[in-house]
């Protein structure tokens, strides 16, 4: 009796050796994606399990070879800069390496003026992580893990499926990238795999939230994701580009875990009055991960509302994004002027709940919890911004004008620049 129970034990105490976590977290992996995509250029990345040496290949629409590349050695981080590319076009790239089946895109690159047509796609808190995740580290689901047998997150996965069937230019990602803290280690499943068909053919820019943050600063966000074209902060943390008539500028508002509260002085506010003080772009959006406005768990955020809001009306703004709170809402133009606020953090985390009662919800255009993501269509002097849900659906939709009027003649005398490109562009 006493050695079927010891047998017993034991064969307990073997099978439960096969749930613990001893072994190392699967190496880092992904399809190809664009890093970065300018008017003349393009930077195609990819991520080996191991070491090897691609080849890259880019055709015109003619088929025509433009650039080839070759890695120098076998690596697993792989960059191709192809440059010489003509603006407002179209271009096919091939990854090929041995023993890996070979990696095909599309680069679109910018427009070369203001009067191009062509559609930005946004969301933010999208990294939402499948069960087995934590369970990769296991003896018994650390190899299927590795060889990438399980499933991602099916609502991320299918928000990922609607961005790239709507062939945006690029995708700007409002903060949370990847759940729970923004490690490595978690990107293949919460942000390289759910969204390849989208990072194949679209460039992602993107913000950092407060759970990117958590490990290592952000640094894991920034060594993915960072464009090198994107002129930024010493420190990477901060954005801002132009695509055509339009100039994105993106802002670490992270205070949490830093301890700066955003005031005057902060790097963020510094690099953000730099930049508006020069920008020329007739439509300017400005992004961060963390609302002004939230009828939502989150709240409103006073540093906000006390220090960023005067200087996005002060330079006439077109529209401020963030995330953080998982749902959709949008606060109009206010009568003391400033821009409209949207929260778009439904991209495939847990939905948080709408407060009808709370202040913030009186001043709301739309008030939507669901799952969510958004596009912005730029067409001459016409910007459309629609919210659409995951079942086809559309949560909201407005224009974005350009200045006219008084606002226009005041963004002459402190922007002229700007002010005669956007009286050309409504001509």
């Amino acid at each position: 009796m006493k050695a079927r129970w010891l047998r017993r034990s034991l064969w307990l105490a073997g099978f439960a050796c096969l749930w613990v976590n001893v072994c190392d977290d699967p190496p880092l992996a992904s399809g190809s994606y664009l890093v970065d995509v300018t008017q003349h250029s393009a930077i195609l990345g990819l991520i080996t399990a191991d070491p090897v040496v691609v080849t890259a290949t880019v055709r015109n629409d003619k088929g025509q070879v433009v650039v080839r590349m070759v890695d120098e050695r076998p690596r697993r981080r792989h960059h191709f800069a192809a440059a010489g590319l003509s603006p407002g076009s179209s271009f096919e790239y091939l990854l090929e390496s041995e023993g890996c089946e070979p990696e095909r895109g599309t680069i679109r690159t910018a427009p070369p003026g203001d009067r191009g047509h062509f559609k930005i796609a946004f969301l933010g808190d999208s990294g939402d992580q499948p069960w087995w995740v934590w369970l990769q580290r296991t003896p018994a689901l650390h190899l299927p893990a590795k060889w990438g047998w399980f499933a991602d997150s099916p609502t991320v996965s299918r928000i990922g499926s609607a961005v790239a069937e709507a062939r945006p230019d690029f995708v700007l990602h409002l903060g949370d990238i990847v759940y729970p803290r923004g490690q490595h280690a978690h990107y293949r499943s919460g942000f390289f795999r759910p969204f390849a068909p989208v990072l194949r053919d679209s460039p992602v820019f993107a913000v950092l939230g407060n759970h990117d943050v958590m490990d290592s600063g952000g640094l894991q966000a920034i060594a993915n994701l960072r464009p090198p074209s994107a002129l930024d902060s010493r420190d990477r943390r901060n954005i801002s580009f132009a695509w055509g008539p339009v100039r994105i500028i993106g802002l670490d508002c992270n205070s949490d875990y830093s301890g700066e509260r955003y005031e005057l002085g902060h790097p963020a506010q510094v690099f953000l009055s730099e930049q508006l003080a020069k920008c020329t772009e007739p439509w300017i959006v400005v992004a961060s991960h963390f609302p002004m406005l939230s009828a939502s768990r989150q709240g409103n955020r006073a540093e906000l509302l006390k220090a960023l809001r005067p200087e996005l009306q002060h330079f006439q703004v077109s529209l401020y994004l963030s995330g953080h709170d998982h749902c959709y809402q949008r606060f109009g133009k206010p009568p003391e002027g400033g821009p409209p606020l949207v929260v778009s953090g439904g991209g495939g985390k847990d939905l948080y709940e709408i407060r009808k009662d709370s202040h913030a919800a009186a001043h709301a255009a739309a008030l939507v919890s669901a799952h969510h993501w958004c596009s912005a269509e730029v067409s001459g002097s016409s910007l459309t911004v629609r919210s659409h849900g995951l079942d086809g659906s559309l949560l909201d939709s407005f224009d974005l004008p350009l200045p006219t009027g008084e606002d226009l003649v005041r963004l002459r005398r402190d922007n002229p620049a700007r002010a005669n490109r956007v009286a050309e562009l409504q001509q």
